[in-house]
């Protein structure tokens, strides 16, 4: 019901206004009583209000919303209130079995589809070609997120290969950035991730990059699952 009619609403409504409309609706949704309290209406299809609003905002945005900007036009106090509307947004997700969930990634929060649904998802939306990579610019990527800033020079020590083309299409795809520039001889350029590299591999901050000891364990589980025989001997 609420999905129906906020595309009903937008069908025709340049997306940069969206926001705008939302900030709009904070003097509608929570309007001020006589004793100084706010009051919320009731929507339809099981929502607090303020979940429904947050869901509707995420179910518009092509991108991560920071949770203080949803905070602002939503009408929350604070960020830390949108992060509590939004906890009880994703349990009712859970509880109801929902096809889509609600998640803090690159820096803010967007609306994706369950993990489990991937297989037919993937049928009529693949991922779109510009973020397709090679070997080569995978291995300088991962250099890239776990030394970053790093300079090229460095990145050809650890791969043993000249980096230039490859540093140069990861940087039109923006999954990396120049970020400075180093203070030695010639001042190289230092090259680091960017919010859709967070964006791209569901990352909140690159403190959840796996840890070296999380991808050896992993590493050992493949090699002993495509290997079992070796165990054996």
């Amino acid at each position: 019901m609420l999905r129906h009619k906020v595309i009903s609403r937008f069908q025709k409504k340049p997306g940069h206004l969206v926001m705008n409309h939302f900030a709009g609706m904070k003097a509608r949704i929570f309007q001020g009583s006589p004793s100084g309290k706010r009051k919320t209406p009731e929507i339809p299809g099981g929502r607090d209000p303020k979940e429904a609003v947050l869901e509707a905002v995420l179910f518009l945005a092509d991108e991560p919303v920071p949770a203080k900007k949803i905070a602002s036009v939503c009408g929350f106090a604070t960020a830390a209130e949108t992060r509590k509307v939004l906890r009880g947004l994703q349990k009712k997700y859970i509880q109801e079995q929902s096809a889509f969930r609600a998640e803090e990634v690159a820096g803010g929060i967007q609306l994706f589809s369950a993990p489990e649904l991937h297989p037919w998802i993937a049928r009529v939306h693949a991922r779109p070609l510009e973020v397709e990579m090679s070997s080569a610019m995978k291995e300088t990527l991962s250099v890239v997120a776990y030394r970053q800033p790093i300079t090229r020079a460095d990145i050809e020590k650890i791969r043993g290969v000249n980096t230039s083309d490859v540093l140069r299409g990861l940087l039109e795809k923006n999954l990396i950035r120049i970020c400075g520039r180093e203070n030695s001889l010639g001042r190289p350029v230092l090259y680091g991730t960017t919010r859709k590299f967070l964006h791209f591999y569901g990352l909140k901050t690159l403190r959840e990059l796996p840890r070296y000891e999380e991808l050896s364990k992993a590493a050992s589980r493949e090699m002993s699952e495509t290997f079992p025989e070796n165990e054996q001997n």
